[in-house]
């Protein structure tokens, strides 16, 4: 039977993989890096795709998995478990710790999960309402930008239309992007580029880029799932990290099949930025698009700075990715393996092996040794 304390755990199952996961694969991105071949750009943004996918459905192949297991057909002291190799290891001696210390820092978990059920708990009831409240408020965001978005297309102007694609024109937008509905899609140009042909057409190239390699619908995908991630760093750490293999990939692919000049496509990137530089509001809410370049607020407009420098670059350099596919299985299926195995390491032990036993058993002797050894002071008898 599902119960909120099962949801609960699932809900810090998904958001500590995370963390592993975004550890890992950054860094992978480092040693890539560091042999000469951070330019496979595209294979990294497959490989951090498909981890973050097992990720999220990491709790829905645990399940299927422990039904394997239930039934027979894996033995149960094959599944991997991070709590009982913890306390195999400290019995062969390969750390020393307190017994006492080792059994509350297995439980933790447990004793977290227990006290944010507890409706007399001074610190559980308080956290989950937190919770519950950045979840809302992060849900009602997600909600205002979807609202603003449409708005904004509904505004716009129908300038040319290809089937399911739908070009439009805006007097309110500085720089271009590209999203979609169920059925539609959609690229939004500033009105005033209409008159620059070199940066129209190297804009709409690099926004319907986007659409055919899906860009558009992970950046949905990720948006929906903010709410609650909202409190993980690891997830916009993930998400920027995406976002700039994103758009280098589609820069190098856009080059590669449409045969743009490198000083040319440079031009249309700063013509952009140069256009879109006009205060925006500190809290301002994003709406779920792909632009051509990335503007945020003063107080990280370095982000920004950083990213399309990197993109320059990238262009100017000019090294070409080969093999995309191959490099991609090379790197990503360690990562969903590492993650999966992890999914699974991480679960509460379903039973009490010999090893935790042996645990108890020790902690037990040393209180009973604990209270033999402290002095008694009774009223003496006459």
């Amino acid at each position: 039977m599902i119960t909120a304390s099962t949801v609960f755990d699932a809900y810090l199952d998904v958001n500590a993989l995370l963390l592993l996961a975004c550890t890992a694969c950054f860094a992978t991105g480092y040693a890539l890096r560091f042999v000469g071949l951070g330019h496979t750009v595209l294979a990294q943004l497959r490989m951090m795709r498909a981890t973050f996918l097992a990720v999220v459905i990491s709790p829905f192949i645990v399940i299927v998995f422990m039904a394997v297991v239930q039934n027979g057909y894996i033995l149960p002291d094959s599944v991997p478990n991070l709590s009982d190799f913890i306390v195999a290891q400290y019995l062969h001696g390969a750390f020393e710790m307190n017994p006492t210390a080792l059994e509350n820092l297995l439980s933790v978990r447990s004793q977290t999960a227990s006290a944010f059920f507890e409706t007399h708990d001074a610190v559980g009831v308080p956290v989950v309402a937190l919770l519950v409240a950045g979840i809302v408020v992060f849900g009602l965001r997600l909600a205002l930008s979807i609202l603003r978005l449409r708005r904004m297309i509904r505004d716009s102007y129908a300038w040319r239309r290809f089937g399911s694609l739908h070009l439009r024109l805006s007097d309110e937008i500085s720089v271009p992007f590209s999203t979609r509905s169920l059925r539609n899609r959609f690229v939004v140009l500033p009105s005033a580029m209409i008159t620059r042909n070199a940066d129209l057409r190297i804009t709409l190239a690099h926004e319907i880029q986007h659409l055919r390699q899906n860009d558009v619908t992970w950046e949905i995908f990720l948006e929906a799932l903010r709410p609650l991630f909202f409190w993980n760093p690891a997830f916009y750490l993930w998400k920027r990290r995406v976002e700039q293999l994103r758009e280098l990939s589609c820069d190098r692919q856009v080059m590669m099949s449409r045969g743009y000049k490198v000083a040319e496509y440079c031009d249309c990137l700063i013509n952009v930025c140069q256009n879109s530089l006009k205060p925006r509001p500190l809290f301002a809410v994003d709406v779920p698009v792909v632009a051509l370049v990335r503007i945020e607020n003063r107080l990280f407009a370095q982000r920004s700075a950083k990213l399309l420098k990197n993109r320059l670059f990238s262009l100017i350099e000019g090294k070409a990715e080969r093999n995309p596919t191959q490099v991609f299985l090379l790197l990503g299926l360690p990562m969903l393996a590492l993650t999966l195995t992890a999914s699974l390491a991480i679960q509460k032990p379903s039973d009490w092996s010999q090893d935790r036993l042996m645990l108890s058993t020790i902690i037990n002797l040393e209180r009973i040794h604990t209270t033999n050894a402290t002095p008694t002071f009774g009223v003496p008898s006459y």
